[in-house]
């Protein structure tokens, strides 16, 4: 893998080199990188790239930080070996890592979540499909899917193939799995961002026959061998938003970042099942709420959702 120089600084001050971050120093959070940045353009060195080679006094003195600050970033900075041997294993694994400085990363989360957008992710996969048009299929684990449901599913991701759109989801056992099934049935494009088990996702059946036939992308911003949490869900929903022309909700426990997407706009186009009781709670707070989605005209709703800052349809007039 080749990197400027300042993305290989990104990856050394973000990248956790185990999945229980079990290191000398904590990598930065995306917060935490922000307000380094900031005070790296402020500085005569303007580049994150310039931090390469400064040692913990010159750290102090050019970015104005403390003493503990200045070390915490210099061990950070100072893990180059270890960082290219966890790269190498990567790339072994068919996992490659995006920064914000490179060109592959996707332009959407770029523009929507502007500098809350995550600094790195890992990718296996045919990464040409995060740049393509996305619609999100969005559900939790755990709550059964019925044939309405599953109904709707089809009905979207056909669609989503039929206009060329790929399918976005979590993963997750659920909404997301029978998502994926309907887009290997209908020859679609998928793309899941994960929150966790990243690894033990790639070699799962079905995906690993998308992968292989270059017809997905598997997207973490976790460690490849770091584990599922609710906490890692809440990220990589707001990364899942913001890559989205428009996200279908179809169940949800209100813990796992829909609000936060709705309320910076992440995504325009957020639509909530009405079937499922808990999403009255995204619905009182701007999701579009609906109903019978294999009666929704996606040609017309697709023409909206290209236009990008549009203002949002009455679905009633549709139906």
């Amino acid at each position: 893998m080749n990197f400027s120089d300042d993305a290989f600084v990104t990856l050394l001050l973000c990248v956790a080199l185990s999945p229980n971050q079990e290191e000398y120093a904590r990598p930065l959070s995306t917060a935490e990188l922000k307000r380094l940045e900031e005070r790296v353009r402020a500085s005569a060195l303007r580049r994150l790239g310039k931090l390469i080679g400064v040692d913990i006094s010159g750290l102090m003195l050019q970015l104005d930080i403390s003493e503990e600050e200045a070390y915490r970033v210099f061990t950070l900075l100072n893990r180059g070996v270890q960082l290219s041997y966890a790269l190498e294993k990567c790339q072994r694994q068919g996992i490659r890592v995006v920064t914000r400085c490179d060109d592959g990363y996707p332009r959407r989360p770029l523009r929507r979540m502007t500098d809350a957008a995550p600094p790195m992710f890992y990718v296996s996969g045919n990464e040409a499909l995060l740049h393509k048009p996305m619609i999100a299929i969005a559900g939790i684990s755990g709550v059964r899917t019925t044939p309405e449901v599953r109904e709707a599913i089809e009905f979207l991701a056909h669609g989503a193939a039929r206009l060329g759109y790929a399918v976005l989801t979590g993963g997750e056992r659920g909404v997301s799995r029978v998502a994926m099934n309907a887009v290997q049935n209908c020859g679609g494009a998928l793309v899941e961002v994960l929150g966790g088990g990243m690894l033990e996702r790639l070699q799962e059946e079905g995906v690993s026959d998308l992968l292989a036939e270059g017809q997905a992308a598997v997207v973490s911003l976790e460690h490849p061998e770091a584990l599922f949490t609710v906490s890692h869900a809440i990220a990589r929903n707001k990364l899942l938003f913001s890559l989205a022309e428009a996200a279908f909700v179809f169940n949800t426990d209100g813990k796992r970042g829909e609000l936060d997407a709705i309320r910076s706009r992440y995504c325009d186009w957020i639509y909530a099942w009405t079937g499922f009781p808990a999403n009255q709670y995204l619905i009182a707070r701007g999701a579009i709420p609906v109903s019978d989605i294999p009666r929704l005209d996606l040609d017309e709703l697709s023409r909206h959702w290209r236009g990008g800052e549009s203002e949002q349809l009455n679905l009633f007039d549709l139906l």
